[in-house]
């Protein structure tokens, strides 16, 4: 009988094959040092060329800000194209980037924010809480807070309106508030304890994932984060902290890791309400353990307003969600063109928006759980989950981008292997190009015309994914067709 044919397997480029050796590590840990002082000397420009608030001259911070991502990107360039150091060299290398992550926030903290005046806002919220009123039912300039307003009343916005933070979130302005209050820079100092959680726990899965830790530096010097955390101070780095803790903790095997999962899950959720997607990312069958403790944490957590509120928790959220901003994500923009070209009423249009945000957020979950299946990791998915999210959102704003950098610093890979173009590789550059390119939307906040915006992010970054797309379709076409017939009939 003669034997059957076999086709040898094609040998696939690893990662590490576009990686460079560096014989003297040192060399790298010198120009690491030289681009965190040079980093140093730019933010040192940006905090001279601050704009005083309520100032529409921001170019100038505008433009020094955009330029603090060049040493940022040349220093995310070294490490991912050389392989890590070894011995204590690797360990020199992390101290740098954790002391420069370190040290660029807390230059940025004594500013007062100068783009947004969301961090004023919250500190209102502690204010009337503490007062024993909620914020989800009193509007800030109610007359019942007349002896309370002061500067913080003032710098606060939307006063028209309750507040649409969640009870997490609350929590954390409460804290601020009780240990030091009506100060703006403590609430921005805990942001900055959280933020440089974030960078730790990232460095952490990438170890556990067998990554080189030293990728924390995509986010970690980033200037977008640090820029909107430190200095604007936004409470979205609390729900960044959680969510990686999240996905750190749901890899893990220790005993009562399930539990824990859940339970950072919930707060997530409780700092923004999009976190709970990740129960479609991380849950297994029968995970009662994770489901009782994330659904408990968010029960709690809602309780005291509940009961304040006389069961109004909701404050603006429905009606900030309903809102139309310039920086709206793409599905939300395209669907609110086609109801003008229609001419649909304000209550067509709103509905056909929440039909298409049902079947967006329905048919990524079902792709996110067909890939799960394929055993495709959880970062991928989660990138998959938080960009679906954003496309149906009302307003992208630049600190809701830095969501993706996290799983940006997972995922990276080479542009080019020995073959072809990696479609996996554009993808990723793709959309951390896009996570950049949305600082770009604070020269177009005082016009109607977003036109250029949405040329220059939107249209690039789809043009570019649609590559991607197409590049890694083909490339499975191809590997597939090589296989033997009894793995394809597998």
């Amino acid at each position: 009988m003669p034997a059957p044919h076999v086709t040898p397997a094609t040998r696939q480029p690893q990662e590490s094959e576009s990686l460079f050796s560096v014989k003297r590590p040192w060399w790298r840990s010198l120009l690491l040092m030289l681009l965190l002082l040079l980093s140093v000397a730019l933010y040192v420009m940006l905090i001279n060329v601050a704009a005083p608030e309520d100032t529409l001259l921001i170019a100038p911070f505008l433009q020094t800000w955009m330029v603090c991502f060049v040493p940022y990107f040349a220093a995310c360039a070294l490490v991912l194209a050389t392989k890590p150091a070894p011995g204590r060299w690797r360990w020199i290398e992390l101290g740098i980037i954790f002391v420069g992550a370190l040290v660029f926030r807390v230059m940025l903290l004594p500013l007062p924010p100068n783009l947004s005046h969301d961090s004023w806002r919250y500190l209102w919220d502690a204010r009337v809480t503490l007062r024993g009123y909620s914020p989800y039912v009193y509007l800030p300039w109610d007359k019942t807070f007349l002896s309370l307003r002061d500067f913080i009343y003032e710098n606060s916005r939307y006063r028209n309106v309750p507040t649409l933070y969640p009870p997490g979130a609350q929590a954390v302005f409460l804290l601020s508030y009780l240990l030091a209050p009506s100060n703006l820079f403590f609430l921005k100092g805990i942001f900055i304890v959280f933020d440089m959680l974030t960078c730790g726990a990232l460095a952490l899965l990438l170890r556990q994932k067998n990554s080189d830790p030293r990728r924390a530096i995509i986010y970690a010097w980033c200037p977008l984060p640090i820029v909107e955390f430190a200095l604007q101070g936004h409470v979205d780095v609390i729900t960044i902290t959680f969510t990686v803790l999240a996905v750190l903790c749901a890899t893990a095997t220790w005993r009562g890791s399930r539990a824990v999962t859940g339970f950072l899950i919930g707060m997530a959720t409780l700092t923004k309400i999009y976190p709970i997607i990740l129960l479609i990312v991380i849950m297994r069958r029968r995970d009662w353990a994770l489901l009782t403790t994330c659904f408990a944490t968010i029960l709690v957590g809602y309780i005291p307003y509940l009961i304040l509120g006389h069961g109004q928790v909701l404050g603006y959220l429905s009606g900030y969600a309903s809102e139309q901003g310039g920086n709206a994500g793409v599905v939300q923009l395209l669907t609110y063109s086609i109801s003008q070209h229609f001419h649909f009423t304000l209550a067509e249009t709103i509905l056909q928006e929440h039909i298409v945000d049902v079947i967006v957020i329905c048919g990524t979950s079902l792709v996110v759980l067909a890939l799960r299946l394929w055993k495709v990791s959880m970062e991928v998915t989660t990138l998959l989950m938080i960009g679906a999210i954003l496309a149906i959102s009302s307003h992208v704003f630049p600190w809701y981008a830095t969501a993706f950098l996290p799983w940006i610093a997972m995922l990276i890979g080479p542009l080019w292997t020995r073959r072809r173009l990696s479609g996996k590789g554009l993808a990723i550059l793709m959309v951390w190009y896009f996570t950049t390119a949305t600082l770009s939307g604070y020269f177009f906040s005082n016009t109607r015309d977003w036109h250029v915006y949405y040329v220059f992010v939107y249209d690039a970054t789809l043009l570019g994914l649609g590559i991607a797309l197409i590049v890694g379709l083909w490339g499975w076409v191809k590997h597939v067709h090589r296989m033997p017939v009894e793995e394809k009939l597998k």
